[in-house]
């Protein structure tokens, strides 16, 4: 995954990762129909929900989940290639990501492939905490990606080539992204640039 652009169009944001084309598909990761998110014609409209009382202790480490209160809230998200869930932690100095493929290294026992912690510095995430470790159902590459939605944004838009994948924002946490769209290991493995990003806010209104 090499470019990402982030635009702010009135309520939606728009994360825009450069693909050719390719055709809406009719199924979630998990099955369930892809619904049309219907202010956007062709879009694919994730499931999100929020969850609570011990849902991180099935994607962390028993020292990770130390760092998390018991009661914390969790973002889950159900895409048409990946899965996550999303809380923060104890201090409230950052954010967890529970990354949901398949471990080619065998390390993670499914759903979850990875994990990645964000940092809060002055509020806002150090980075994006590109993840390119996991695969999809077709051992494709899967990139996972924080994204912080502009003040006043209830919904983040990923360009996927013939349909857009729209996630909601919720419980005021940086949205987990997914794509298998342009996503490059040769290159993260030589430690060449992966993400080029341009940030366009714009007041909602």
């Amino acid at each position: 995954m090499d470019r990402l652009s982030i635009a702010a169009l009135g309520f939606v944001v728009l994360a825009a990762a450069a693909c050719d084309g390719g055709g809406r598909p009719g199924r979630l990761v998990n099955g369930d129909t892809a619904a049309e998110f219907g202010p956007v014609p062709g879009s694919v409209l994730t499931e999100a929900r929020v969850l609570q009382n011990g849902t991180v202790e099935s994607c962390l480490g028993h020292d990770e989940s130390a760092n998390v209160s018991a009661d914390a809230v969790a973002v889950e998200r159900v895409g048409v290639s990946g899965e996550s869930l999303t809380f923060a932690d104890r201090g409230g100095t950052g954010v967890y990501a529970c990354d949901g493929g398949i471990d080619s290294s065998g390390e993670r026992a499914p759903p979850w492939c990875g994990e990645a912690f964000g940092a809060y510095v002055e509020g806002r995430l150090l980075d994006p905490r590109l993840d390119v470790i996991c695969r999809d159902r077709t051992r494709e590459p899967l990139a996972y990606a924080f994204v912080e939605p502009v003040a006043g944004a209830h919904w983040i838009g990923v360009d996927q080539g013939g349909y857009t994948e729209i996630y909601e924002v919720l419980a005021g946490l940086p949205v987990r992204v997914a794509t298998t769209r342009e996503v490059d290991l040769e290159n993260a493995l030589h430690g060449r640039e992966l993400v080029r990003g341009r940030l366009e806010a714009a007041v909602a209104g």
